[in-house]
C-alpha cells in the first residue's frame, strides 16, 4: 500500500472516532439541552427596549432586531438554561430573556405590592393628620380643629390626609368602605360602636390595638385602648 492511501485512511479514521465521541462538535452543540418550562405563561411583556436572540443562549444576539418598551408578545414556548436563565420563543426562532420581561403574574404581584405600599402610606398619613389634633376639645356638632365630636373629627382627617369625603356622621361613614370585622381591622380603618344603620361612635384605628378619637363632651381627642368594657362593634377599611 502506497503512503497517500495510508493517510487517507488515517485521515478517516480519525475523523470517524472524533465522531463517535462527539470531540468534533462545537461547545454550542454540546452544551446541556435547556429544560421546557411547564405551564409557561402566554404572554409577557417587555420591561425596556429588549434585544432578541437566535437561540435560548446570550451568546446568539440577533443585531438588527429590537423589541420596543412595555409592549406585549405571545409565548410559543419557554425554556431554562444551564445557567437558570428563562428564555421565552416570541416569533420565527427569536428568544427573549426572562430578564428583560414580566410576565401576567408577575406584573400582577407587582401590581399588588404596589397597592399594598400605598395603602400602607395613605394610612400612616390618616394616622399622622389625626394625631396632630390630640387635645382637641370635644364639640358637639363640631367639625374643625376649634372643636370636634366624633364623626366631625374623623371626617376632617380624612380629607385633610386623603382629599376623600367620607361624610358628616357615623352612619354615613358605615358606608365609607368595606365592613369587616374589628379583628381584622389594619391602621388607618375606622371603628364604629353600635349596630349598623345606628352607630353612634366613631374612631379611627391606630394598631396596636389603640383607636384616637373625640370621645364625649368633657373631654379632648385622645388615644384609647380597645378593651371589653367598651369594644367596637364594626370597623370600616376604607382606604
Amino acid at each position: 500500500m502506497n503512503n497517500n492511501v495510508k493517510k487517507s485512511l488515517i485521515s478517516f479514521t480519525a475523523a470517524a472516532a472524533m465522531a463517535v465521541t462527539g470531540l468534533g462538535l462545537s461547545n454550542a452543540s454540546s452544551a446541556k439541552a435547556a429544560t421546557t418550562v411547564q405551564n409557561a405563561p402566554s404572554v409577557v411583556r417587555t420591561k425596556n427596549n429588549s434585544a432578541l436572540f437566535s437561540t435560548p443562549s446570550s451568546d446568539s444576539k440577533i443585531s438588527n432586531r429590537i423589541l420596543g418598551s412595555n409592549t406585549s408578545w405571545r409565548v410559543a414556548k419557554a425554556v431554562v438554561d444551564d445557567n437558570g436563565t428563562t428564555w421565552y420563543l416570541v416569533g420565527n426562532n427569536e428568544w427573549l430573556s426572562g430578564a428583560d420581561v414580566t410576565t401576567a403574574s408577575q406584573a400582577t404581584t407587582e401590581a399588588a405590592a404596589t397597592t399594598t405600599a400605598t395603602t400602607q402610606s395613605t394610612a400612616a398619613n390618616v394616622i399622622s393628620t389625626a394625631k396632630k389634633y390630640l387635645g382637641t376639645p370635644y364639640v358637639w356638632g363640631g367639625k374643625t380643629p376649634s372643636g370636634f365630636d366624633c364623626s366631625g373629627f374623623t371626617s376632617y382627617v380624612y380629607n385633610q390626609a386623603t382629599g376623600k369625603n367620607i361624610g358628616s356622621y357615623t352612619v354615613a361613614q358605615e358606608s365609607a368602605g368595606t365592613q369587616e370585622a374589628v379583628s381584622q381591622a389594619s391602621a388607618g380603618d375606622l371603628l364604629f360602636w353600635g349596630g349598623k344603620g345606628s352607630s353612634y361612635h366613631v374612631a379611627i384605628y391606630l394598631g396596636n390595638n389603640q383607636y384616637i378619637a373625640a370621645p364625649q363632651p368633657g373631654e379632648s381627642v385622645k388615644i384609647s385602648s380597645i378593651s371589653s368594657y367598651f369594644m367596637p362593634s364594626f370597623a370600616v377599611k376604607v382606604l
